[in-house]
C-alpha cells in the first residue's frame, strides 16, 4: 500500500509541475519571427513591455543592396493592411514597431520579403497567427 499511494504522490507532483510549467509558458508570448534572405519580419499580438501589441517590424541583417519588408495582412484576405520597410537604410537596422488596433482574435499572416526598387525576392518566411 505505501508503495502505491507513494506512486500516486510522485504522480501528482509530476502532473502539477508538467501544468504550471506549461501555463508559464503561455503567459509570456514573445513575438514570432519570420526570416528572409538577408533579414527577418516579426510580429507581436499582444503588448509586452515597451513593445506595443497588434504590431510588425523589420529587421535587415546583410549589407546587400537589399532591404525587408515586414507585410501584415489582416484577416488574410490577400490585401496587405500595414508595412514596416527598411528600405533605404544601411544593415543592420530594424524598424520601429509598427501598430494599430485590430480585434482580438482576427486571423493574420505576416511576411517577410526581401525587397530592392521594383524587385521582390520569390522566397520569404511567413507567420499564421492571430490578433
Amino acid at each position: 500500500m505505501f508503495r502505491s499511494a507513494r506512486g500516486r504522490v510522485v504522480t501528482t507532483v509530476l502532473a502539477a509541475t508538467a501544468l504550471l510549467l506549461g501555463a508559464q509558458g503561455t503567459a509570456s508570448a514573445a513575438a514570432q519571427r519570420a526570416n528572409t534572405e538577408g533579414g527577418y519580419a516579426l510580429w507581436n499580438a499582444d503588448p509586452d513591455g515597451a513593445t506595443p501589441g497588434d504590431a510588425v517590424r523589420a529587421c535587415d541583417t546583410t549589407t546587400d543592396g537589399w532591404g525587408i519588408e515586414a507585410r501584415l495582412d489582416i484577416n488574410r484576405d490577400g490585401t496587405i493592411d500595414r508595412t514596416a520597410s527598411t528600405r533605404g537604410r544601411t544593415a543592420p537596422y530594424c524598424t520601429a514597431w509598427k501598430s494599430g488596433d485590430i480585434p482580438e482574435g482576427a486571423p493574420v499572416a505576416v511576411y517577410a520579403v526581401t525587397v530592392r526598387g521594383d524587385d521582390t525576392k520569390d522566397k520569404g518566411g511567413l507567420i499564421w497567427s492571430h490578433a
